[in-house]
C-alpha cells in the first residue's frame, strides 16, 4: 500500500501535466483563430483587380473574334482554381490570331497560376520543355515561359508569365517545385503577418500558320499590349522584373 504523500504527489504531476496539454491546446487553437483573422484582413485588404477591362484592352489593328476560351461556360470551371479568369481572342489584319487568358487570386500561394504547360497536357497536348524567354518593348523588357504545345495537326506558340505579391515569378521546372515548397513553409508565417501575396497570370497564345514555322504573334501582341497601358496597369501586368 504506497503512502498518502506518494499519492498525493503523482495526482500533482498528473494535475500539471494536464494543465501543460490545456494550455498547449489553447496556444494551438489561439493561432488557428489569429490566423483566420489575418487572412480575412488580407483578403479584405486586397483589391480585385479588374481582369475583363484588362483583357479586353488591345493594341491597334487587333480585333476581338469569338473563341471556345472565351465562352462563360468555360470560365466557370476555371473559377474552382481562381478567383477571377478572363480570356478574349484577337484577329490583326494578316489574318493572325491570338488567345488572351488572364486569371488572379487573391491567395497566391495555395491558389498560384497554374504552369500552363501542365495544363496543355491535360488538355492533350504534347508540349516541349518550358523555356524563359522575353520580349522587349519601349515599356521594358517582359520576361516569360515558352513553350509548343502540339494536337494533332494544331500547334500552338504558347507565352505566359506570373505575378506573384507584385513581383515576376517565371521559374520552371525544378527550380518551379522548390519554390513551391518554400512558399508552404512559410504561408503560416505570411497569414499571421496579414502579408498573403495575391496572383496575376497573363497567358497569349497563337497557331502556327504552317507546321515548321514558329509563330510570331503572341510576341508582337505581348509588345503592343504592354506599349498601350496606362502606368498602373503595366505595373500590374509587368510586375518587378
Amino acid at each position: 500500500m504506497q503512502a498518502p504523500g506518494r499519492q498525493k504527489k503523482r495526482h500533482m504531476r498528473i494535475t500539471r501535466f494536464n494543465v501543460l496539454a490545456i494550455i498547449i491546446a489553447l496556444l494551438l487553437g489561439s493561432s488557428v483563430l489569429l490566423v483566420e483573422v489575418r487572412e480575412y484582413q488580407s483578403s479584405q485588404a486586397v483589391k480585385q483587380p479588374d481582369l475583363q477591362r484588362l483583357v479586353n484592352l488591345h493594341p491597334d489593328g487587333w480585333t476581338p473574334i469569338a473563341s471556345p476560351f472565351v465562352d462563360p461556360r468555360w470560365n466557370e470551371t476555371m473559377k474552382s482554381d481562381y478567383d477571377l479568369v478572363a480570356a478574349q481572342a484577337y484577329q490583326r489584319g494578316d489574318g493572325k490570331k491570338v488567345v488572351v487568358v488572364m486569371t488572379w487570386s487573391r491567395d497566391g500561394i495555395r491558389r498560384a497560376g497554374h504552369s500552363q504547360q501542365i495544363c496543355y497536357q491535360a488538355g492533350g497536348y504534347t508540349v516541349t520543355p518550358p523555356e524563359n524567354a522575353s520580349v522587349a518593348t519601349k515599356a521594358g523588357k517582359q520576361d516569360v515561359i515558352a513553350f509548343t504545345g502540339t494536337h494533332g495537326n494544331l500547334i500552338e506558340e504558347v507565352m505566359y508569365w506570373r505575378i506573384t505579391g507584385g513581383k515576376t515569378d517565371i521559374s520552371t521546372g525544378q527550380a518551379r517545385n522548390v519554390a513551391i515548397r518554400l512558399d508552404k513553409l512559410t504561408r503560416l508565417v505570411q497569414h499571421i503577418l496579414g502579408d498573403m501575396p495575391d496572383n496575376l497570370m497573363v497567358r497569349v497564345s497563337s497557331e502556327r500558320a504552317t507546321p515548321d514555322q514558329p509563330a510570331t504573334a503572341q510576341i508582337d501582341y505581348i509588345r503592343g499590349f504592354l506599349e498601350m497601358l496606362s502606368a498602373s496597369d503595366r505595373k500590374l501586368i509587368m510586375g518587378v522584373q
